[in-house]
């Protein structure tokens, strides 16, 4: 499986801790993913209530950036998924070379979306909130990845909703499934783009509900590598 494109979502399970975040990314290039990502918001502008209880995972610009430059040191690819305009701006300060559209952000915010494939950076963009036919976008720079807005859900689930085959448009999988089943379903479907949350230990909870649940582990990552 060394043609995939493996990147490891940090999101929820840093936990607020650069340090955490690090040692994450450590393992994420010691088991082989291509990339590391995370997610750029103000928790007070996201949508929903008792936003408090999430401000612990709003990351700072200066913890961006720190975790930003640890990647580039361990030469596996760091990017984000920005959920403001102003956090976008800091993915262009950072000159990253991708980005991310979360699937919700297809709902929240479209003209941003917009603006971000406007940049003309190559992009990702997750589906599990687009329900038309037709893609979002008409660019060359956007691939686009199944998903299912659901967290967690079983393997079975997964693989019943996924499509038959990947293709030129449809390259990859974003996936919020427990285990890696449903990752090796996606690629023997011809999937060639892979995006999983990872977890430095499963038994971690936290107020991300389901969020160590469907992650990977350093070991589960390595056998998705097929190493």
């Amino acid at each position: 499986m060394n043609n995939i494109y493996i990147i490891a979502e940090l999101c929820g399970q840093w936990g607020g801790s650069v340090t955490r975040a690090k040692k994450m990314i450590d393992q994420c290039a010691q088991n082989g993913a291509d990339a590391v990502k995370v997610q750029l918001y103000d928790t007070y502008r996201m949508p929903g209530k008792n936003r408090e209880k999430w401000e612990y995972l709003t990351m700072s610009k200066g913890q961006f950036l720190e975790l930003n430059d640890y990647a580039n040191q361990l030469k596996i690819d760091f990017f984000a998924s920005p959920f403001h305009a102003d956090r976008f701006e800091w993915v262009l300060e950072a000159k990253l070379k991708t980005n991310k559209i979360a699937s919700s952000l297809l709902e929240w915010d479209f003209a941003l979306c917009e603006k971000m494939i406007n940049s003309n950076i190559k992009t990702f963009c997750s589906l599990g909130k687009w329900d038309e036919d037709e893609m979002p976008f008409d660019n060359d720079n956007v691939h686009y990845l199944h998903c299912v807005a659901k967290y967690p859900h079983n393997k079975e689930e997964a693989i019943e909703l996924m499509p038959r085959e990947f293709s030129n448009q449809l390259t990859g999988y974003s996936d919020h499934s427990i285990g890696i089943e449903a990752c090796e379903e996606a690629i023997k479907r011809g999937a060639t783009v892979i995006e999983k949350h990872f977890t430095l230990d499963h038994s971690q909870q936290s107020q991300t509900e389901g969020a160590h649940l469907c992650s990977m582990n350093h070991a589960e990552l390595n056998r998705l590598r097929g190493k």
